[in-house]
């Protein structure tokens, strides 16, 4: 629902239109208000609305009147106006009127003066002299009360006319005087409505503000937020922009005058577009925050990350130079310094040479102290050293309160003698489990041997009689069949384990289903598990699923498991088999609970000749976990071995056809 398209473009378009009667609603209640709408009648603030266009009207038809223009009479100019009027010429008489009594609501008298200019009836002399006809105080002079005169016969007539208006009950015709009193009309019925509409549009704004924030940022087909290409320009200068806007739009509208419909349309205008510049950054910023770039991508943070990373760049030349100084070039230096010190403190004013004696001893007992400090270093490292030399690996250095460069070779010092100690563990141990892996091949071959060659004596004793036992010979005979047996089976472990090992076995990969290996586990081994008295749970995945593998090898490898399960598997338990797919993985785990003591590692009960019943009365060779292991990784796949208590798990983990 949030990565839907059309669902992003309706919030937007709503929230816009919420927020639009939401600041219209703010600005007519101001505007009622200052206007007197919750405080004065309506009549009076209609004629407040209406004067300034009754007012116009008047003067208007004073001038058709005075001038009588012939294309269009004063009759026709009254007659398209929603007004009755009445003009007085200056002696008061009345010289027209188109009011004979109707019903009006209020009326209104106006004075309208008309300047009249009039031309001389001669040309002036040429003289050759320029006189200015403007009106100026030097030139101009008063002959009549309605007359200024100038040189040479120019003059300006002032005529004045009182007018009355009358303002009709009911409209007759459709002029602005309608208009205007139609909208006051209209927000005066709506002076307590307004309140109502911009706190539902106020709520229905939130809630959509709301909802663009959830969807913005989200793409079809992607599963986590991210910007757009509108979004990548800087954040800064983003806001930048915008408020570029709004200063120009408030420039616009303190220094450019506008009529009064004029500034109708621009605050209307505005307010549009001032919705959709406050959407769609409040878009863009909810955007930004989901995916982390609201700071990131701005010039400031460029800026600054930039200057970090060039400081961090400078502090860390300057301090690899330092570290990489050798401890005699450190007090080299040091010495160079307090050198350079004392020629200043000697080359001082005389007047000041107390301040520069103890400036100068200063100076001197740091330069001793932090020599001494680096011998102190020197010594630790030596000390160290000569433990090393003795073999006494267990020593460590002590680092602490040395300088950078004491700290490094101590450090490189401790590290080589942990490598030492490290690496004399580990012969010990390969020492020790060569002398075990020597023991254990030498009790397992000797024990089939021993049985050989004891049971051949008593076959030959059986036959020095004269009447030998027939059963008994058969028994010794099968005895010495199966401890043959077993030792031809350990001999051919060993040569399988040699090859597994070396990568000597040739392997040929194929598709493996393994649901279908499944189904050959369960029919293979389940008669033989129920004989142990264990309980086989097979869970496998529902869709299909292979893996690339030796056929031969993999079979191989379940073999010995089932194999090593129906040996040391505690009767009465479950046998947990489950296949599955895990991040592009197939995995095959085993689970079983065993009935001897495991005390020992998973590393180690997959070493060859280890055992689970370390007293080694069970048969088997001890090579089946080593065999597996080595099988599994020569088919490209990685077998695992955890141990938890009595619980053994084997999870065999290969790529995913």
């Amino acid at each position: 629902m949030k990565k839907s398209l059309p669902i992003k473009v309706t919030a937007f378009i709503l929230c816009t239109v919420t927020l639009i009667v939401t600041a219209l609603s703010v600005l007519a209640a101001v505007f009622l208000w200052s206007a007197g709408f919750y405080t004065r009648p309506l009549d009076a603030i209609r004629k407040d609305a209406l004067h300034g266009t009754m007012s116009e009207y008047a003067h208007n038809a004073a001038l058709y009147y005075h001038y009588d223009f012939r294309d269009r009479q004063l009759g026709e100019y009254t007659g398209e106006r929603n007004l009755y009027f009445e003009i007085y010429d200056p002696d008061e008489k009345l010289v027209y009127s188109n009011f004979e009594g109707q019903e009006t609501v209020f009326g209104e008298t106006f004075e309208v003066m008309i300047e009249e200019w009039v031309e001389p009836d001669y040309d002036p002399p040429e003289t050759g002299i320029s006189y200015d006809t403007g009106i100026s105080e030097e030139t101009a002079r008063v002959t009549e009360p309605n007359e200024i005169s100038f040189g040479y016969g120019e003059s300006i007539v002032t005529h004045f006319y009182t007018v009355k208006t009358y303002l009709p009950s009911e409209y007759f015709t459709r002029d602005l005087i309608s208009f205007i009193d139609f909208w006051v009309k209209a927000a005066y019925s709506l002076k307590t409505g307004i309140y109502a509409i911009g706190g539902i549009s106020l709520l229905l704004f939130i809630v959509l503000l709301i909802v663009l924030c959830a969807v913005s940022g989200w793409k079809k087909g992607e599963e986590k937020p991210r910007t757009c290409l509108f979004d990548k320009i800087p954040f800064d200068i983003f806001t930048g922009i915008y408020a570029f806007s709004v200063v120009l739009w408030y420039l616009i509208f303190a220094n450019v005058y506008f009529e009064d419909l004029e500034i109708v349309v621009f605050i209307l205008a505005s307010t549009v577009i001032g919705a959709l510049l406050i959407v769609s950054y409040i878009y863009s910023l909810a955007a930004r925050a989901k995916t982390g770039e609201l700071l990131k991508n701005t010039v400031i943070w460029f800026i600054i990350k930039h200057m970090i990373a060039f400081c961090r760049f400078t502090a860390k030349g300057i301090r690899k130079i330092i570290y990489d100084l050798p401890a005699f070039a450190k007090t080299l230096v040091l010495m160079l310094v307090f050198l350079l010190w004392s020629c200043m403190m000697l080359w001082g004013d005389p007047y000041r040479m107390p301040i520069y004696i103890i400036l100068w001893v200063l100076g001197g007992t740091i330069t001793v102290l932090f020599s001494l400090y680096i011998t102190y270093g020197i010594d630790k490292l030596r000390s160290g050293c000569e433990q090393i030399s003795k073999g006494d690996y267990s020593r460590k250095i002590d680092t602490k309160y040395l300088i950078p460069s004491l700290r490094h070779h101590a450090n490189a010092l401790n590290n080589i003698s942990a490598g030492m100690s490290s690496a004399l563990d580990a012969r010990v141990k390969s020492e020790r489990f060569k002398t075990e892996l020597i023991t254990n091949v030498s009790h397992d071959l000797k024990t089939p041997l021993t049985s050989i060659v004891n049971y051949v004596d008593l076959i030959k004793n059986e036959r020095a009689k004269d009447a030998p036992d027939d059963a008994t010979l058969d028994e010794y005979i099968e005895i010495l069949e199966r401890q043959s047996g077993k030792l031809k089976k350990l001999t051919e472990d060993l040569v399988e384990a040699s090859k597994a090992s070396t990568g000597n076995l040739e392997v040929t990969k194929a598709e493996i289903d393994l649901p279908e290996l499944a189904s050959q586990i369960e029919g293979e081994y389940s008669e033989r598990l129920a004989l142990s008295d264990l309980e086989l749970i097979m869970r496998t995945p529902s869709s299909p699923l292979s893996i690339m593998a030796d056929g031969k090898h993999i079979w191989r490898v379940i073999d010995n498991l089932m194999s090593n399960i129906i040996k040391y598997a505690l009767p009465g338990t479950r046998v947990y088999i489950d296949m599955f797919e895990l991040d592009g993985k197939a995995y095959i785990m085993l689970r079983n609970t065993s009935k001897y003591e495991l005390n020992m590692t998973s590393e180690e009960i997959a070493e060859r000749f280890a055992r689970g019943d370390t007293s080694r009365h069970t048969e088997g060779s001890g090579l089946g976990l080593s065999i597996a292991r080595s099988l599994t990784e020569l088919s490209g796949g990685k077998l695992d071995i955890y141990i938890d208590g009595d619980l053994f798990k084997v999870v065999i983990t290969f790529q995913k056809k």
